[in-house]
């Protein structure tokens, strides 16, 4: 046996193995070093000085939902007291009160809700989400085994108040014959949604996320099909934003300031 020739080769596949086994610690390396330059969502939010309320835990199931509009009569006319209603375009009731409802000095947004749910069809049904007092109307959206459906105008109660604070008339569409449209699935969590957000450039740095919240939003117009949606209150430089986040695929829909 050539002992010379034997040692080289062990040299030459120790060498190879020394070799191979660096590389594996360098990719290591690089890895490990990547995981730290690409950090985690909730940490590029954090490094954006992006900062948010205490957001929903978890992952709920939700189905698409479908509706249809309603369809008023003068039946449903007749159910309404110390009002003057009529009928629009088949699908909205225009509404006056006799004498208008008394607030306080100060409108409160369980008061507005109180007046809805004694005074209008299906008024518990309906959810404050806006009072504009420069305007002097509230807005309030129907919601689905509690959950609000967002920006929807066929799904809208306008409540207008005169300079007194007092509510004198209102108008108003509902969706009825709500149902699944198809079976239950998971959403994305709150923090993914707002992650989605940040990524697609639509969260900006310093930004302060004030409510999150999920609900629907029209998916197919036309057929009133509903697809659970994250909705998230933003504010920046001094302006409120609504952006909402589709809770299945992450789309993201942005709501005008002055809607």
């Amino acid at each position: 046996m050539d002992w010379s020739k034997t040692k080289t080769i062990f040299i030459l596949v120790f060498l190879i193995l020394d070799l191979f086994l660096s590389y594996q610690l360098y990719q290591k390396h690089v890895k490990n070093q990547l995981e730290v330059i690409d950090p985690t969502g909730e940490q590029s939010l954090k490094a954006a000085n992006i900062t948010y309320v205490d957001l929903p835990k978890g992952k709920e199931k939700r189905p698409y939902i479908s509706a249809e509009e309603k369809v008023f009569t003068t039946k449903d006319i007749k159910k309404l007291k110390n009002q003057q209603a009529k009928i629009v375009s088949r699908n909205k009731i225009s509404a006056a009160f006799d004498k208008p409802v008394k607030l306080g000095k100060k409108v409160e947004a369980n008061q507005l809700e109180a007046v809805v749910r004694e005074n209008m069809l299906y008024g518990s049904r309906y959810k404050l989400w806006n009072y504009d007092q420069d305007l002097n109307q509230a807005v309030f959206y129907e919601t689905y085994n509690g959950k609000m459906i967002f920006n929807n105008k066929s799904a809208q109660l306008t409540v207008y108040l005169d300079d007194q604070n007092e509510i004198v008339s209102y108008d108003q569409t509902y969706l009825t014959n709500i149902k699944k449209y198809r079976e239950e699935e998971e959403t994305l969590s709150a923090i993914k949604a707002l992650e989605a957000l940040y990524k697609k450039g639509m969260l900006k740095p310093n930004s302060k996320v004030t409510k999150a919240e999920l609900g629907y939003y029209t998916r197919v117009p036309e057929l009133q099909v509903l697809v659970p949606t994250w909705h998230f209150t933003v504010e920046h430089d001094n302006e409120t934003e609504h952006l909402f986040v589709n809770a299945f695929e992450g789309q993201v829909n942005q709501l005008e300031n002055d809607q």
